[in-house]
């Protein structure tokens, strides 16, 4: 197995957040340094952002949860997207990610940074494609000098960690084109590459430069989370050719990558019905060395339109058990429109119930005093101890307020099971 060759400054960050993160995590220090040594965690944590929250991912660290937001070409409200930061946050995100497509990304994108002490994440290549679209050209314009002075500008703005969409050959995209998959490719970025490499008959530049961008994100310490672009876009099209040919390729690069001294994490699979999922999960754990797998899900049904976050949650769930380790958040918005805040708040604590059950299902310490706390707080009729344990206290105070002198909820009353026999 490949070991983390540690650079000077991941060394320096490790050494001041250790204390803090063994005792939030419940783990030893040597746990910690062994795993980010093996590459099976990493430290997200950019010294440019001011402040940041340094955040392990990885087991057996908790399972985090990731946060999209961002403006689009027909909702471009920058206000609005730091309003969602603030739910995403409130509602307990782990990291967020800024996707924005539309308006100024540079201000956005520090107004985030400046905003917040979670990790932060974007991806590079969206703001190179807005700025050659708003100039009338073609995404497959876009030089690898330009992709280079991108990740090294949001590298020392402060930008945590960031999709590089590095896997995606011509030989993958090949084997997604329409003629063989249902969906074909349905990565943003992913298409977006495909279309560079078709239009200028070359390598993905991503890839053939991605020493250079190793080098980048050793100096600011960027993990770098190695984009699906060729995941399936819907359950027909799961486990096929092109899928696994990108991730044998993302194993490799995870490799190169802790050679150079920079953390990486693979972004795993979109629609995968619900009897793959674990096979999938184990199989692309194997491929990639052990390295954390940052999921979409996966949504285990194609049909749930305005209810994905349930879809994703449930694929949430078995990832996490045979072996997830970060899980992005799905909301009811999903392949409909630009999330609300709403949206974002119900996506969060979706992705969060899946966390739970998963964890508290493979015994871990943490998980399992939450699910006897709130069941003691539901035994002895405590609404104050079961909102304190809770994963949204605020939602069980809404719902507990227009009956809170009641002892009893207001779903059995008089009738409560649990009062029924407490004198008997």
């Amino acid at each position: 197995m490949p070991r983390l060759t540690l650079s000077s400054l991941l060394e320096d960050i490790l050494e001041l957040a250790l204390p803090e993160l063994s005792r939030a995590e419940g783990l030893a220090a040597s746990v910690i340094r062994d795993q980010i040594l093996s590459g099976r965690m990493v430290l997200l944590a950019n010294p440019n952002h001011h402040e940041v929250r340094p955040t392990l991912v990885g087991q057996p660290s908790g399972i985090k949860v990731n946060a999209n937001i961002g403006t689009s070409p027909l909702r471009n409200d920058a206000g609005k997207e730091l309003e969602k930061l603030r739910v995403a946050e409130a509602a307990g995100a782990d990291t967020v990610m800024d996707l924005s497509t539309a308006g100024d990304l540079n201000a956005i994108r520090i107004g985030m940074l400046q905003a917040t002490r979670l990790p932060l994440g974007t991806v590079p290549l969206y703001a190179l494609a807005q700025t050659v679209v708003e100039a009338g050209r073609d995404p497959a314009e876009i030089t690898e000098g330009q992709i280079l002075a991108e990740i090294r500008t949001q590298a020392e703005q402060g930008v945590d960690f960031m999709t590089v969409h590095c896997g995606l050959t011509m030989r993958g995209a090949e084997l997604a084109s329409r003629e063989r998959r249902l969906l074909g490719i349905v990565s943003r970025g992913g298409s977006i590459i495909a279309r560079w490499m078709a239009k200028n008959g070359r390598e993905n530049p991503f890839l053939t430069r991605y020493d250079d961008i190793l080098d980048i994100a050793r100096e600011h310490n960027v993990t770098l989370s190695l984009g699906d672009g060729l995941r399936p876009g819907a359950g027909a099209d799961a486990g096929d050719a092109a899928q696994w040919d990108e991730v044998a390729v993302l194993g490799d690069l995870q490799r190169r990558a802790m050679q150079a001294g920079v953390q990486a994490m693979i972004e795993g699979p979109g629609h995968v019905p619900m009897d793959q999922v674990e096979a999938q999960i184990r199989t692309m754990k194997r491929l990639v060395n052990g390295a954390p797998l940052y999921v979409l899900g996966p949504l285990v049904t194609d049909c749930a339109p305005g209810y994905d976050h349930i879809a994703g949650a449930i694929g949430g769930a078995l990832a996490v058990r045979a072996g997830a380790d970060f899980l992005c958040y799905l909301t009811p918005a999903e392949h409909l429109t630009l999330p609300d805040a709403e949206d974002v708040r119900q996506g969060v604590m979706a992705s969060r119930v899946a966390a739970q059950a998963a964890s508290s299902a493979m015994g871990r310490p943490s998980a399992l005093a939450r699910e006897q706390a709130v069941s003691e707080g539901r035994r002895d009729l405590d609404w104050t101890k079961l909102a304190e344990h809770a994963l949204d206290p605020c939602e069980v105070a809404r719902r507990r307020a227009e009956h809170s002198g009641e002892k009893e909820c207001a779903m059995c009353g008089k009738f409560c099971a649990i009062r029924m026999l407490s004198d008997v």
